[in-house]
């Protein structure tokens, strides 16, 4: 009979606590909420600069691969169209979220990624190493058919 006393007591004394603190999360607010930083992507120009020059060369050698083609203009053409959507759109949902802090690999530091710390150079050859492949892949599709006297 008389724990149970004790726990009704202690209860009262719980719910009286988190009604006060109940009264105080409501209480109105005296300054304006400032937007959060922004990490957003967090690499350098310099990755974003490399990654398009890359897909450029990719586009510019398959263009003198194919030589006068129309039909191969055509779809390079509408290729380049999809790649110009896929970056644009990414670019402006980034920009939805207000201003990008400055990348830490700009700054001397690393990137936290998911798995871990990464440093300037792990960054740099995961992000371009599949750009990097497909400018390959054109020039060596530009030097086939030059050697075999198909295009360019």
């Amino acid at each position: 009979m008389f724990e149970q006393q004790t726990i009704i007591a202690e209860r009262d004394a719980d719910f009286d606590v988190e009604l006060h603190a109940m009264d105080n999360a409501f209480q109105p607010l005296t300054a304006a909420n400032a937007a959060p930083d922004n990490a957003g992507f967090e690499l350098p120009r310099a990755v974003w600069t490399s990654m398009f020059a890359c897909y450029a060369v990719f586009f510019g050698a398959i263009a003198m691969a194919t030589g006068g083609s129309g039909a191969a203009r055509f779809a390079i053409v509408i290729s380049v169209l999809y790649t110009i959507i896929y970056f644009g759109v990414a670019r402006i949902a980034s920009l939805q979220a207000g201003p990008e802090a400055r990348s830490p690999l700009e700054q001397g530091g690393m990137l936290d990624t998911w798995t871990g710390l990464m440093d300037k150079r792990a960054v740099y050859g995961q992000v371009l190493i599949v750009p990097i492949a497909v400018a390959l892949f054109g020039i060596s599709i530009l030097i086939i058919t030059i050697s075999l006297g198909i295009g360019g």
